[in-house]
């Protein structure tokens, strides 16, 4: 799944401005889909020199002119041919997994702090998304439904192990200290 396949998918729904992609980006997509906001400018632009959205401006009195994107039959068949393609493998970048496979080089305090810090993200995470479940859920479609549910259970399931190995982690820092006196 590249960028403008997501950018394409949502204007399949309705006409956008790059701000409005921008706040489902952040507002949506945050547990599923890392897009910065750098990449949905150049995206549009390429997307628009393809043939596969159109532009139009949007007068505006006392503000800035607006510009909309809508998506061109072109767009359509190159959206289509994506959600006919193959599901790719799932990409995970997690700097907390990666601090926790090398934190046999740090210490046992800097360990614990980084999964209590992880579990307080995890548990926001969760309450924004369970936050945005009940906004939403009069208009959420099925599909819609099961990406939100997943990322819920997906940080539950996190929050809940790293619990408890955080008791393991305090529970081996006891006995340590214990065998030193």
């Amino acid at each position: 799944m590249k960028g403008r396949d997501v950018v394409l998918g949502l204007l399949m729904e309705k006409e956008l401005s790059g701000y409005d992609i921008k706040m489902v980006f952040e507002e949506i997509f945050t547990h599923f889909f890392d897009g910065s906001f750098g990449m949905i400018y150049p995206t549009l632009r390429q997307l628009e020199k393809d043939g596969k959205i159109r532009k139009e401006v949007v007068m505006q009195d006392g503000k800035p002119n607006k510009k909309m994107f809508f998506i061109t039959d072109e767009g359509r068949k190159e959206f289509q041919q994506y959600l006919q393609s193959d599901v790719e493998k799932e990409v995970l970048r997690s700097d907390f997994l990666m601090r926790m496979y090398f934190g046999k080089y740090s210490d046992v305090s800097t360990i614990q702090k980084w999964m209590e810090e992880e579990i307080k993200r995890k548990e926001a995470d969760i309450e924004d998304l369970l936050s945005k479940y009940e906004t939403w859920k009069k208009g959420i479609t099925f599909e819609e439904e099961v990406s939100l549910e997943i990322g819920i259970a997906t940080y539950t399931a996190e929050v809940e192990t790293l619990k408890k190995k955080l008791t393991q982690l305090k529970k081996k820092m006891r006995l340590s200290s214990k065998i030193i006196l």
